[in-house]
């Protein structure tokens, strides 16, 4: 799950940096039973395929859906997400949360779903001019551990395991760019 910025209220205090990368790691942000419990019920989401992405309609392996303010619209590689209201207590829950960790008031959040090991997300910037760049991207993770791979031209890519539980707040969007790899055993 990723939570999209509207503006800047204040700073938050770092938990674990990781410098070269200008990312903030907070493992443990929710407990394993609360993981639990939040992904039994976001997957109840509903997510949808396909999409089109530039002009093209394909099925990826990750399913997405998004929720926000009714006048948002998030695009990306040519593809356009309208965002349905909040649903639940718990989405309101999620936000309050990472609102009260960041310091930052978000109003966009993008759900994907990696069913399995095959799906995965290719190297991409969350640098769209819809996006406040001076608000931290917030990425949660629930259910099984994945790898972010996060790469800069002339710099050894890093990779990272993204553990259910764990909140990632992404500083800077402008020269890192990250991926979710294949996984499957």
């Amino acid at each position: 799950m990723r939570v999209f910025p509207y503006k800047s209220i204040t700073q938050f205090d770092k938990v674990v940096a990781m410098s070269s990368l200008n990312i903030t790691h907070i493992p443990n942000f929710y407990s394993q039973e609360e993981c639990n419990e939040m992904f039994t019920k976001l997957s109840k989401c509903p997510f949808k395929q396909p999409i089109k992405v530039w002009g093209k309609s394909y099925r990826p392996l990750r399913k997405s859906c998004s929720y926000g303010d009714m006048d948002i619209e998030y695009e990306y590689s040519g593809h356009c997400e309208l965002p349905l209201p909040l649903p639940t207590i718990l989405c309101w829950k999620i936000k309050s949360d990472v609102e009260k960790k960041t310091g930052f008031e978000y109003n966009f959040v993008l759900l994907n779903f990696y069913e399995s090991g095959h799906a995965k997300i290719g190297a991409h910037k969350d640098d769209e001019p819809s996006l406040n760049q001076s608000v931290d991207i917030a990425t949660l993770s629930f259910g099984a551990c994945l790898d972010m791979i996060f790469s800069k031209k002339g710099c050894k890519s890093v990779r990272q395991s993204l553990e259910a539980g764990s909140l990632f707040l992404m500083h800077d969007q402008k020269e890192w760019t990250r991926a979710i790899p294949l996984s499957f055993v």
